[in-house]
């Protein structure tokens, strides 16, 4: 599997993880910029997820065409929806990962 679709499929539930991770951080020692951008994170991560998911997922489905038996269902473009990506990521590259 290509690095980059690797990076593509979990781009989105990365970017959720990181931006709540910003934002959920709170007390004194907190930066006071770190909720911004978290919120910053979470709404040009989420808007970037909505594209790259999907074309690195079509991408190595044209691979596994040409490479193997396995042709990935058409329901994993679901990746594209926010908090679904992360049980869709997980669970296409546990499949993919072992399949393939």
């Amino acid at each position: 599997m290509n690095p980059l679709v690797f990076l593509g499929i979990c781009f989105g539930p990365l970017a959720l993880v990181v931006s709540y991770l910003f934002t959920a951080a709170t007390g004194p020692s907190v930066p006071p910029w770190a909720d911004a951008a978290g919120q910053a994170i979470r709404l040009y991560g989420t808007a970037a997820a909505v594209v790259v998911g999907p074309l690195a997922l079509h991408a190595d489905r044209l691979d596994l065409a040409r490479e193997s038996d396995w042709v990935p269902s058409p329901v994993y473009y679901l990746v594209a929806i926010p908090f679904l990506s992360i049980p869709i990521a997980f669970i296409y590259l546990i499949r993919r990962l072992t399949a393939a």
